[in-house]
């Protein structure tokens, strides 16, 4: 990981309305083009990730980096 990702680390993720959704815990880049292809989020316990549209496991959620609006001193997600 280089130490540009690991600046981002256990940053907060939100939603579109500013609640809380989880902590970045890692990027994945897709090594062709160097974009950011998705980011791995442990998401908060009040979250059922039966429930996302995205793939999850032991509370982690794989969100595609379609889903961010912006990211900054904190994630956000266009839902």
């Amino acid at each position: 990981m280089s130490s540009f990702s690991g600046e981002f680390l256990k940053r907060s993720v939100v939603d579109n309305n500013g609640d809380l959704f989880g902590h970045l815990v890692d990027i994945i880049i897709e090594p062709r083009s160097g974009e950011i292809a998705e980011i791995l989020v442990e998401v908060i316990p009040e979250i059922d990730v039966s429930k996302l549209p995205w793939p999850s496991e032991a509370g982690l959620c794989q969100v595609p980096a379609q889903e961010i609006s912006q990211i900054g001193s904190r994630i956000v997600l266009r839902r």
